[in-house]
This record gives structure tokens, sequence and C-alpha cells, in this order.
């Protein structure tokens, strides 16, 4: 979530600004009035909410990571709509469009369905998000060119840079190295990657957010079955709204947390969560704890599973 610091006080206290709501804060470190704060919450109780500030300033990728959380939520795959809404000479362009056409099926293919695809489409579409790219051609795969980086690298060498299409294309071959670069630091220190997910609800293509976090392994290589995996989720539904879905998995225990802005999205959740927990029982799954919460637009809008990351720092304590 992101704060505001209305006012920040000399005795160690702070007037925070979390959504439409005001709260007081006891803080531990010097805050700037105005200044804007992207926390997590680490605990909840009857008399305090627990929040963690989040800074990437000393992380060995911090600048990619800064610049991924500024792209928002659909990063750099947001230059996909404006790459597929522009228009080509009519004159000597057929190579490229041809290429903009195949890109755009492409995405389409790998979309996911709610209702439709299953554990193997997502795996597909993990695949050829273009975040294995170089991993695919070590590998010998179609030569590399069946994934989203690698047909937008041959559409960026047949057009012009200096075209809207050919700018569209290079800010997303580098929005996908910047997330390669940063999942390949973060999967290596604590087993974390976060990809995009292209998702097709009534009609509409957007792109959400997909974490994995395999669950920190050290130097001793804990054995898997000894690690918590968690996966979390952050989409738009159109006319439900937004929502976030975290699923921990330990031993085969599972729990899981729908959190969601509209109370139609909510009574539909809350009505399926009895045929979620039959089919995982049915798996050989043992659900724990599986239930849906309804949470503040604002504080919705501003959260992005970037920020989930890296370990946080800074600590604060906020007063209901």
């Amino acid at each position: 979530m992101t704060a505001r610091v209305v006012q920040a006080n000399p005795d160690g206290t702070a007037t925070l600004q979390i959504g439409k709501r005001e709260v007081e804060a006891t803080v531990n470190q010097p805050m700037k009035n105005g200044a804007l704060m992207r926390m997590r919450v680490t605990d909840v109780d009857t008399s305090r909410i627990a929040l963690r500030q989040l800074t990437f300033a000393n992380h060995p990728v911090g600048r990619y990571l800064v610049a991924l959380r500024n792209l928002g939520r659909q990063g750099p795959f947001q230059h996909l709509f404006t790459l597929f809404g522009a228009t080509l000479p009519t004159k000597g362009a057929t190579a490229a469009t041809h290429l903009k056409e195949k890109l755009q099926r492409f995405v389409s293919q790998i979309a996911v369905k709610p209702g439709k695809s299953g554990a193997e489409d997502v795996r597909r579409m993990v695949r050829q998000s273009g975040l294995m790219h170089e991993h695919n051609l070590m590998q010998g795969g179609q030569g590399g060119d069946e994934d989203l980086k690698g047909l937008s690298m041959k559409l960026a060498q047949a057009v012009k840079r200096e075209e809207p299409l050919g700018k569209a294309v290079k800010a997303l071959i580098d929005g996908i190295e910047k997330l390669q670069v940063v999942n390949r630091a973060t999967g290596e220190v604590s087993g974390r990657f976060l990809l995009p997910l292209p998702i097709v609800m009534d009609g509409t293509l957007s792109f959400g957010q997909l974490l994995i976090d395999r669950g920190e392994e050290g130097p001793s290589g804990r054995d898997a079955k000894e690690r918590v995996t968690r996966m979390s989720m952050l989409l738009d539904l159109t006319r439900l709204g937004e929502l976030r879905a975290d699923i921990s998995l330990f031993k085969g225990a599972v729990r899981g947390t729908f959190s969601v802005t509209t109370p139609e999205a909510e009574a539909l959740l809350t009505h399926d969560l009895e045929a979620l927990t039959r089919s995982l029982s049915e798996k050989g799954f043992s659900v724990r704890k599986m239930g849906v919460q309804r949470v503040d637009r604002a504080v919705m809008a501003g959260t992005s599973l970037v920020d989930d990351l890296v370990d946080a720092v800074d600590g604060l304590h906020v007063s209901t």
C-alpha cells in the first residue's frame, strides 16, 4: 500500500493518510511532510497495525525494481496496447504488419481464460512470456522466436526506431529485460519470481501480476518438503473489481486469502469457496484455512507485487 505523510512531529509521531483515512503513527525514522511511502502490512491486532516501509535503495537491482514499480501493475506489457494500436505506413511495411498481427494473436493465445484455462495453460504462458527466452534458446527450442520477447525482437528489426511502433517495441523489450534481471537476482536470493499474467475477462485483455515464492533455500539448500511455497496473484476482474489471491502450501496443507474490493466479488468468491475446498481435498491437499475479505479500493489500487519481491526494511507502527 502507499501512505502519504500528512504531518511529521518532532516527538516521533506522525499522521499518515492511507487511502481516504488518516491514522496516527509512531515512527522510528525522520519523515518529511507530503512524502509518499510504499509499505506492507505485517501484523494486525485490536490496537495497532504493524507496517513495514519498503525501499529498494540498497538492493543490488534496486534501480530496476524502482523502474518496474513505476510502470504500474501491467508493467512493461502495457506497451503492447500501444503497439497493437499503432498504425504502420502502407508502403513497405508488409513484414512489420505480419509480425505485429502474429504478436497480437500470440498474446491472445497465451492469455489465461478463467473457467477454461488449466494448470498446463499457465505453465505454457510462463514459458512463452519471454522471460525464459535465453533459456529456451539454449534448449534449442524453435529458434527462440515463439515467445513474447523473441517475436518482439523480430518486430523491432522490421520497423524504424523513431516510429511510434518502434518506440513501443523497444520499451517492451527493455521492460522484459529489466524483469529478467530482477527475477534472476531475487530468484537466487529468496526463490521469488514475478511473472506477467495476461488474462481475458469479459472479452478484454489485461495484464496482472503473478508472484511465485518457492521459499528461501539459503546456503544449506533446505529440502523442498520443508519449505513454504507461496503464490500471489493480482489482477483486474473488470466489472467485479480488483482481486488479490494469496495461497501458501506447506507439507500438503493449503491456506488461502482472497482480497477483493466490491461486495459482488466478495459474494461470488465466498459462494465458490466450498467447491474450491472440495476440489483441493480431492487432489490430496489438506485445506487449513480459506477466506475472502473486502479491502479499500485505494489500498488495492496502490498495491504491487513488485513490493513482495524483496524483504522489507524500516519498521513503522501505526495505531488504528
